[in-house]
């Protein structure tokens, strides 16, 4: 009989019940790598903040993060005649339309994003500008998995799900509520002028499900998350560097922290590595939006503990941080709990069917 809880193509004879056991125990570990993610997200948003400050300039920081991503996913890809072969399988794929070759393109999804918050954080603050990214993932998130884009097929909006999203958005609100105070600049702006910026972070959160939809649909051709992460970090770099031409012609190169005890400046591309690749996995097991809410969640605790020992200028670890954080923990199992459900059923009624089958031949022979 064939596995449900397996990846797509996977067949093979299991024992009645042993595919619905598996199953959860995937999901729940696929679930933990999600919240690990959004931890990682949150320390390479620490690193990157405080290249930043050393380089007086957001987008060109994210293009140096991007470029050590490059750099590394260059000598895991292209160092060993494995992953030359993996690159080109992934370039054949493309131009064969095994897969759209705009997929090739998706490091420029994550580019936009970054350009956006450079623009317009400013503008709005960081709790706005954060509520409104996430927004966007959950809508986003959503509609994948709905219609069924997502590599892990097509899932029914139950009611768990869609509380689940709802509830994470209240939790992100509610653990950035000390910062939407302090954000008056939003406030004393009419929403006319606040549109246009709105819009942009709305879509940059849209956008970032799907990127990691499209990765995950390379990766099923592929059989190796690696050659897709390439060519995000490609196509990012250089539409980054392009962007930050300004600032390097204004010299802020020669700000770049250069000191042996500065290494750490350069971890943000690993770390954004990991994600990408767990992104193009975990996509195909768990599906869109509990990707993003495992990514929120994971975000949210990471970016509480940094504030706790690693504190950045301005931090603030009040009882609503915490709270927010309960919360969206909470979204991520109430909306993990009913899909969990629903495949360990369907797998107890595969495996009995598969069970019965044998008595009803052996009735009929007799």
């Amino acid at each position: 009989m064939r596995c449900p809880l397996t990846r797509p193509g996977c067949w093979r004879m299991v024992e009645a019940g042993a595919c619905a056991e598996e199953g959860a125990v995937g999901r729940v570990t696929s679930m933990l790598l999600a919240l690990a993610g959004g931890v990682a997200i949150s320390v390479q948003a620490r690193i990157t903040g405080s290249l930043k400050v050393q380089l007086q300039d957001s987008v060109l920081a994210a293009a140096i993060v991007f470029c050590s991503g490059l750099v590394l996913m260059i000598l895991v890809n292209l160092t060993s005649r494995r992953g030359r072969s993996t690159v080109a399988r992934m370039f054949r794929g493309a131009t064969t339309k095994q897969f759209p070759f705009v997929f090739l393109f998706t490091g420029l999804l994550g580019a936009y994003a970054v350009f956006g918050q450079s623009v317009t954080v400013d503008l709005l603050g960081v709790a706005v500008f954060s509520v409104t990214f996430v927004a966007g993932q959950m809508v986003a998130s959503v509609v994948l998995d709905t219609v069924g884009w997502s590599p892990a097929g097509k899932k029914q909006l139950a009611p768990l799900r869609l509380v689940g999203a709802v509830l994470a958005l209240a939790g992100v609100v509610l653990a950035l509520a000390p910062r939407l105070g302090a954000d008056s600049s939003v406030t004393a702006m009419s929403l006319q002028t606040l549109a246009v910026p709105l819009l942009v972070v709305f879509s940059g959160g849209l956008l970032q499900p799907a990127q990691m939809v499209m990765n995950g649909v390379v990766q099923n051709h592929v059989g190796r998350p690696e050659p897709l992460v390439l060519t995000n970090y490609l196509t990012g770099t250089i539409a980054l560097t392009l962007f930050s031409i300004p600032a390097i012609a204004d010299g802020a190169l020669g700000r770049l922290p250069t000191a042996p005890a500065d290494w750490w400046f350069y971890t943000g591309g690993l770390l954004g590595s990991i994600v990408v690749m767990g992104g193009a996995i975990l996509t195909r097991t768990i599906g869109a939006l509990l990707f993003t809410l495992g990514i929120v969640a994971g975000q949210l605790v990471g970016a509480l503990f940094l504030d706790l020992f690693w504190p950045a200028p301005g931090s603030v670890v009040v009882w609503q941080t915490v709270f927010g954080v309960a919360v969206t923990m909470l979204a991520l199992l109430l909306a993990s709990a009913s899909g969990l459900r629903a495949a360990v059923d369907r797998a107890s009624a595969d495996s009995g069917a598969a069970a019965a089958g044998p008595k009803r031949d052996e009735t009929n022979q007799s």
